[in-house]
């Protein structure tokens, strides 16, 4: 079984990072004690942040607290910005304000959710959070010295501007609340690790609830309470994104993508993902390598059968 300790790889005279994650990707439980912030590009994404589901639209920010346990799933055509850095690197101002404010309380305690912001708010951040990445990125000279300072400008719109939570969160977890997260998050582990290993095959949920050593009707409520979905709209959305990728990487038959991804015709594929787009699968791939691909012509007529059966 995996700890759920993350170690980001951080420098002790500068604990900062920016990245840039892209594509399908289902992330599993993880925690860490530097603060992250995600911020949505493009895409879609569905994260979990301790027993909270959030589903999170392009442009949408998200801060999670160290030590808060967190997964995601995301979409293949999303894009994300991801930001970590300790509190260590708010040192100095730390010590000059520590009787007004405790950093870790603070970020414990703001909203950090962007879209419950005020007006403008997030506008503010997201250009913070942008300066902040193509600084680390291009990394001209003085480039460490400008992100520390939009850190910094970010603390002092979080204290001034960013409402309170009101779900009182506890920046400390007692042992007992971690015993039984951490237990949580085992359980979810396994059944990711699950379905990334049999999700071409026909899976269901009595089939999984029987691996697990559970009742259907605990394994349920414990998947829909943790994740903020069925388990059936995850796996359906697990093999959608798999197929989203093999549409756009490979140039497969649709016939071969539909049973690569999992699902048992081509028929039931067609179905589930111009439900969940609004396009068939070839216009999907249509969008990327236009009409000109042999694979294309062949398959037209094809996808126009199943798009007038869907009508």
């Amino acid at each position: 079984m995996k700890l759920y300790l993350e170690i980001p790889e951080l420098d002790k005279h500068f604990p900062f990072r920016s990245f840039v994650n892209k594509g399908d990707r289902l992330c599993y439980p993880h925690w860490h004690k530097e603060i992250e912030i995600i911020y949505v590009v493009k895409g879609s994404l569905d994260l979990g942040v301790n027993d909270v589901p959030i589903h999170m639209r392009q442009g949408e920010i998200q801060f999670v607290g160290g030590g808060d346990v967190h997964y995601f799933l995301a979409s293949p055509d999303s894009e994300r910005v991801v930001i970590q850095f300790d509190l260590s690197f708010f040192q100095e101002v730390s010590v000059l304000d520590a009787k007004e404010h405790s950093l870790r309380d603070t970020f414990a305690s703001m909203e950090q959710s962007g879209w419950k912001w005020p007006e403008g708010l997030a506008d503010k951040m997201r250009g913070l959070i942008e300066s902040i990445h193509e600084e680390n990125v291009r990394r001209a000279e003085g480039y460490a010295y400008l992100i520390k300072a939009r850190l910094f400008e970010m603390l002092a719109l979080i204290l001034r501007e960013v409402p309170k939570s009101g779900m009182h969160r506890q920046p400390k977890i007692s042992e007992e609340s971690a015993t039984k997260s951490k237990e949580t998050l085992e359980k979810l582990e396994r059944i990711f690790v699950y379905v990334e290993e049999h999700y071409r095959e026909a899976i269901t949920l009595k089939e999984v609830a029987k691996y697990m050593g559970f009742s259907p009707y605990y394994f349920t409520k414990l998947f829909k309470r943790n994740t903020g979905m069925t388990f059936v709209s995850f796996l359906n959305e697990y093999r959608l994104n798999k197929a989203k990728w093999l549409l756009l990487n490979e140039d497969a038959p649709i016939t071969a993508v539909a049973e690569a991804s999992g699902f048992g015709s081509v028929k039931t594929f067609h179905h589930f993902f111009k439900e969940a787009t609004g396009v068939s699968p070839m216009k999907y791939r249509r969008t990327i390598f236009g009409n000109n691909s042999a694979r294309m012509q062949e398959e037209r007529s094809f996808s126009e059968l199943y798009d007038k059966e869907g009508k």
